[in-house]
């Protein structure tokens, strides 16, 4: 199925992003997959499903922003896989995604996830301090979501997203059903580590990231360095909190100019 894209940023606040950035490629991710799902009946609104991995791949660095895109699945037994490709005005293709979900057929997905929030204790995070703004290329601070890393025995930081800091209004680019800290959360967690990593503005080129555990808005979460191969310019990461794996994420970036 084809469709076209929307360049409106008054309406997508997150268009002013560059066109390859993981705030665009994940949020288009949710918005094309879900009006995708709709057009085509497949969609249920009063089913609640969960995205369990998702891969993509960047066009070049120059790329404008997505004007038309095209969706597609391909079942597995039980389970459908999609893809979608985006592509910019000079036909370039901006980013192609593929990823796979689970959908809750027979949990009471409100109750439970009420059950689960109540088991974690809200800590006092009034004294948390984020990494400088200039440091996770983000134009204010409050877009920051990481602690600086540490690296006394392996590479690390903590990380915390709120309802204040991490969603609309409060966030310039990023919403979200308040639930819990989304893919695109991810994805941007993901980018800030790279540049505390690398120590310079970086470009997303491609990704990976699965998802095992949601993780709870509000509540502190680590981040840790897994593998960074310089030479290729990779690297990757595991989210955990509360002792539990949440979120595995894996990036190859280039330099920014």
């Amino acid at each position: 199925m084809c469709f076209d894209c929307s360049t409106d940023a008054s309406i997508w606040p997150w268009l002013a992003l560059n066109p390859v950035h993981p705030i665009i490629v994940q949020t288009i991710n949710f918005w094309a997959s879900i009006d995708s799902g709709e057009f085509l009946g497949t969609f249920d609104p009063d089913v609640w499903t969960a995205l369990t991995q998702v891969d993509w791949v960047c066009g070049s660095p120059t790329v404008g922003l997505p004007v038309r895109g095209r969706y597609s699945t391909v079942r597995n037994e039980d389970r459908a896989r999609f893809t979608l490709e985006f592509y910019d005005r000079a036909d370039q293709q901006t980013v192609r995604l593929s990823g796979q979900g689970v959908t809750f057929r027979t949990r009471n997905f409100e109750g439970w996830r009420e059950d689960t929030k109540e088991k974690f204790k809200k800590p006092d995070t009034s004294g948390f301090e984020y990494a400088p703004a200039a440091s996770v290329g983000v134009g204010a601070q409050s877009e920051s979501f990481l602690a600086p890393l540490s690296s006394s025995d392996r590479t690390r930081t903590i990380g915390l997203i709120t309802k204040q800091n991490g969603l609309r209004p409060a966030h310039p680019y990023i919403g979200g059903s308040g639930d819990h800290v989304n893919s695109t959360h991810m994805g941007e967690v993901g980018r800030q580590f790279g540049e505390l990593l690398v120590g310079e503005p970086l470009i997303n080129r491609s990704g990976e990231m699965k998802f095992m555990h949601y993780v709870e808005l509000g509540r502190p979460f680590e981040v840790e360095l897994l593998n960074h191969e310089q030479e290729a310019k990779t690297y990757s990461l595991l989210v955990t909190q509360a002792d539990r794996d949440c979120t595995s994420i894996e990036m190859t970036y280039a330099r920014a100019d």
